[in-house]
């Protein structure tokens, strides 16, 4: 099973330390919670692709390589 990061809209609303904070800034969960399901559908809705996922060819191996340089090359030793 893959693990995620990011809560789901659900686990937001619910979450203890949100809605602290939400508490403490005057805002309101139910307005919040329509706001964020309003972004997600307007997010499901968009066919357009990242930038850096139109590109499927050497200019992203190139751009990816570019990312991963600092890192050095992988290695396993046993």
């Amino acid at each position: 099973m893959q693990k995620r990061k990011d809560l789901t809209i659900d686990e937001a609303i619910r979450d203890p330390m949100i809605r602290l904070v939400m508490k403490a800034d005057g805002i309101d969960p139910t307005a919040f919670e329509r706001m964020l399901r309003s972004r997600a559908a307007e997010h499901a809705s968009d066919d357009v692709l990242p930038s850096f996922l139109e590109d499927s060819g050497s200019g992203r191996a190139r751009r990816l390589r570019h990312f991963a340089k600092p890192f050095g090359e992988a290695s396993a030793s046993w």
